[in-house]
C-alpha cells in the first residue's frame, strides 16, 4: 500500500488544478526561489532552535503544532533535510500523542509544557503535508508511514457532513455540539487536500466543500468571513464564541485558495479591502476596523494574489521577511514566495 501511494503520488504530481494555466511559464520570472538565501536561512535564525523547536515570538514564544508544521514544510521546499529532522524530531518527541497519531496543539516553556492536550487540525494537516513531501525528497526514512497515520486518521475523526457539504472540525474535541459546530475557514489548506486527495477523494469532496462555505459566509460591506464560523439553526453566522473579526487567521484564506489552484471571490475582495483600508482586521457585523495596520504577511498575500491574475508574474513583486515580522508574519511571507513558485514555476 506504502507502495501504490508513494507512486501515486509521485505521478500525478502534473494533475493539480491551475489558476492560470501551462502558457504562462514563459512570462514567470524568479523561480529560483530555493536558492534564495533571504528567506530560509534569516527564518531559520529568528525562529527555529538548534534542537527544531519553531518559536512564536508574537506568542509568549510558545511552539505549536502549526508551527512545526510549518518549519517541516519550508525545510523540505529548502531541500534542508538536517532542519527537517530536527524539527520532525522534535515535533514527535513533544506534541504528538499517545492515543492516536496526531498532536496536540501548544507547547508552552513553562510546567506543563502541554497545558491542553487536544489537536488544531491545521497543524496535523501541515505536518503530514510536509512528510509527503519529504518521502519524495528523502524516501527511506518512514516518512510516508507517519504521513499516511495522520492522515487517515484526519480523514476518520475530524471530517464530516455539515448543511449537506463536508466540513474539517478545528479539532477532535469542543468544536462539534448537538446544536451547532464552529469551524475556521483558515484550516482548509488547499494545496495540501489535493495530495492528500491522491489517497482518498473526500480531500477533493472537502475542497469543493470549503469553497462552497465560503460563499455562504461573505459578510459586511466588503464580504468576507469571519476568522470563525457556525453552523446552527440551519443557518451559517458568526462564531457567537468568538469576535466576529476577519482578521489574522483569516489572511490563510486566499493564500491557501491560490497555493492550490482556486479561484473564490475570498481572493478579489481581500486584496480590495487590505488596499482601502490597510487595516489589520474587519468587523464583519458592523464594518468597524483596527486603527492599525497589518503585518507584512497580509501584504505578500495581496501581492501574491495579484500576481495570480496577471500574465507576466514576477516574483520579485514579494516582500522579504526582516526584523519587524513576527514569525507569523514571515511564516505568510516564506509561503507567499513558496506557493509562487509551486504554482507557476513548475
Amino acid at each position: 500500500m506504502r507502495g501504490i501511494l508513494l507512486r501515486l503520488f509521485f505521478i500525478s504530481s502534473i494533475c493539480l488544478p491551475l489558476l492560470t494555466q501551462a502558457k504562462t511559464q514563459n512570462n514567470v520570472h524568479g523561480c529560483d526561489t530555493r536558492t534564495d538565501d533571504k528567506l530560509w536561512s534569516f527564518y531559520k535564525q529568528q525562529f527555529i532552535t538548534q534542537q527544531g523547536r519553531v518559536i512564536d515570538n508574537g506568542n509568549k514564544n510558545i511552539s505549536h503544532s502549526e508551527g512545526q508544521g510549518y518549519g517541516m514544510l519550508m525545510a523540505v521546499f529548502f531541500n534542508d533535510h538536517q532542519s527537517f529532522k530536527q524539527i520532525w524530531h522534535w515535533t514527535k518527541t513533544k506534541l504528538q500523542r499517545q492515543n492516536d497519531p496526531l498532536f496536540s496543539w501548544k507547547w508552552q516553556q513553562q510546567t506543563p509544557h502541554i497545558p491542553d492536550p487536544n489537536n488544531a487540525s491545521d497543524g496535523d494537516i501541515f505536518i503530514a503535508w510536509a512528510l509527503l513531501k519529504a518521502e519524495q525528497k528523502w524516501s527511506g526514512n518512514s516518512y510516508i508511514r507517519d504521513a499516511e497515520a495522520i492522515i487517515e486518521e484526519l480523514a476518520k475523526s475530524h471530517i464530516i457532513s455539515l448543511d449537506q457539504e463536508y466540513a474539517l472540525l478545528p479539532a477532535k474535541y469542543g468544536f462539534k455540539k448537538t446544536e451547532s459546530t464552529i469551524i475556521n475557514p483558515s484550516y482548509w489548506v488547499y494545496p495540501a487536500f489535493n495530495d492528500f486527495a491522491r489517497k482518498n477523494a473526500i480531500w477533493t469532496k472537502l475542497s469543493q466543500s470549503g469553497q462552497k462555505i465560503l460563499d455562504k459566509n461573505q459578510f459586511g460591506q466588503f464580504r468576507l468571513p469571519s476568522d470563525w464560523l457556525e453552523f446552527s439553526h440551519s443557518r451559517w453566522h458568526p462564531a457567537v464564541k468568538f469576535s466576529p473579526r476577519f482578521s489574522y487567521s483569516s489572511y490563510r484564506v486566499p493564500l491557501y485558495l491560490v497555493w492550490g489552484g482556486y479561484d473564490n471571490a475570498i481572493n478579489h475582495n481581500f486584496p480590495k479591502w487590505l488596499q482601502r483600508s490597510n487595516s489589520a482586521w474587519l468587523n464583519v457585523i458592523n464594518n468597524e476596523m483596527a486603527n492599525y495596520g497589518p503585518p507584512g504577511g497580509a501584504h505578500a498575500i495581496a501581492a501574491l494574489i495579484q500576481q495570480s491574475q496577471t500574465t507576466n508574474k514576477y516574483r520579485s513583486s514579494l516582500p522579504h521577511p526582516d526584523h519587524q515580522d513576527d514569525y507569523y508574519s514571515a511564516s505568510l511571507i516564506l509561503f507567499s514566495h513558496i506557493a509562487f513558485h509551486e504554482r507557476y514555476c513548475q
